[in-house]
């Protein structure tokens, strides 16, 4: 008798997932509690493990389908006895102690209970766990009788295992299809959008759709904030730290939403409100093989440059190779995207819904500059914000932009915010 497996739940309020890869084929012969899937939802994406062994006969979906919770997955035979049906023999039973007849009289009834040489054994025979999956726990030294199942019946899986060995676990990153495919000059390649990619396309839509998008550009004079930065990078380096623009930023931004509040805010769309945060939490947009991902740079405003430049390059690199954690990607209250490493002057961002603003920061280049009635040679930089203007008048932003220049064109300023 076959045994058809449904997609389970997959996490709180998720009623439906994207199947982004198969990891099993119709014909393989699976074991227990073994991962045949991978899925992504709006959270995060995952393995899914069949509690049933056996032979696989029927893939009820196809790359990139989105299956609503407890829709048929997968169909396993149940031919495979040994793998699929066999149940789990008992453990040994323990041997009781022996202990000298007592010379008086006989000791109270409870003391002739066998005694158990390890507590721990009496709880592993009540865990439910597959074979497979006792050995992988027995290997990482990790006593099952420690863990909640999340398998069927309660029955624990080697996911849970995982993140007993691991509680914070790290988001699995899979990468989008191969939208750059080369293909022959008169010939056509349709390119499925599925995983990261389609993920990546939803949150796009809806934050245009939702947010009225308004873009204001100025240019920046940022010949003292090079200069500034190059008197200190060389200490930063001593102290293994690449000291980027980006700390300096981050910091001017945390002098300009004092005057400027609102826009270190998040919108609430099922109240219709903004919720203007006390932290500032800034999200840096990774441009990474697998796509975009934004990790949030928490507490900005209780942080050193040196500090900031430190966590940016360790998390921006734990990003791109796939090792960064779910809750560093969650809770930013506002964005910065730079291309200026790659080009380019200004660009017209779109906003990380639900902030309400994300910070467009370009290439620094040389631009001949009238100062004091001469040419002189300067630093140029445009910044380049979008704004959600349910919420940000363009006068508000103008403002935000000419506060953010001043403090920019003046770095020095910045020592006034050192406690």
């Amino acid at each position: 008798m076959s045994y058809i497996f449904k997609l389970p739940d997959v996490g709180e309020g998720v009623v439906e997932a994207e199947l982004v890869s198969w990891l099993v084929n119709v014909g393989d012969t699976i074991a227990p509690d073994q991962p045949v899937c991978e899925v992504m939802t709006d959270k995060a994406s995952m393995e899914i493990n069949c509690p049933q062994g056996g032979v696989v006969i029927n893939r009820f979906n196809s790359e990139g389908d989105i299956i609503p919770v407890h829709s048929d997955l997968l169909e396993v035979s149940g031919n495979d006895a040994s793998v699929a049906t066999k149940p789990e023999p008992p453990p040994p039973a323990q041997e009781p102690v022996k202990t000298p007849a007592p010379s008086v009289k006989k000791p109270p009834p409870q003391a002739s209970k066998p005694v158990v040489s390890s507590p721990v054994s009496t709880d592993r025979a009540k865990v439910l766990a597959a074979p497979a999956v006792r050995a992988f726990a027995s290997k990482k030294n990790v006593d099952l009788s420690t863990i909640t199942g999340t398998g069927r019946g309660g029955r624990i899986t080697r996911e849970d295992v995982e993140r007993a060995i691991a509680p914070v676990h790290s988001t699995k990153i899979i990468a989008p299809p191969a939208v750059t495919a080369s293909v022959s000059f008169g010939e056509d390649k349709e390119v499925k959008i599925i995983g990261l990619r389609r993920k990546i396309a939803e949150k796009m839509v809806e934050s245009v759709q939702r947010a009225p998008h308004f873009t204001y550009v100025d240019e920046v004079d940022a010949t003292e904030l090079v200069a500034v930065r190059n008197n200190i990078k060389g200490l930063a380096a001593e102290r293994g730290v690449k000291l980027t623009y980006i700390p300096f930023i981050m910091k001017a931004l945390v002098s300009v939403f004092r005057d400027f509040p609102t826009v270190n805010s998040v919108m609430n769309e099922d109240k219709f409100a903004m919720t203007i945060r006390g932290e500032v939490n800034i999200g840096i947009a990774t441009d990474t093989p697998q796509g975009l991902y934004v990790p949030v740079i928490k507490n900005v405003e209780s942080k050193s440059l040196l500090e900031l430049a430190a966590e940016i390059a360790d998390v921006t690199e734990r990003t791109r190779s796939g090792n960064v954690q779910l809750s560093e990607l969650q809770g930013g209250t506002f964005t910065i995207t730079s291309v200026g490493n790659i080009g380019g002057r200004f660009a017209t961002p779109i906003i990380n819904h639900p902030e309400v603003a994300i910070l467009g920061v370009n290439q620094i280049h040389d631009r001949p500059m009238v100062i004091n009635g001469e040419v002189v040679a300067r630093k140029m930089m445009y910044l380049s914000p979008s704004f959600d203007h349910r919420v940000i008048d363009g006068a508000v932003a103008a403002r935000f932009v000419s506060a953010l220049k001043k403090v920019l064109e003046n770095p020095a300023s910045l020592l006034l915010e050192l406690r």
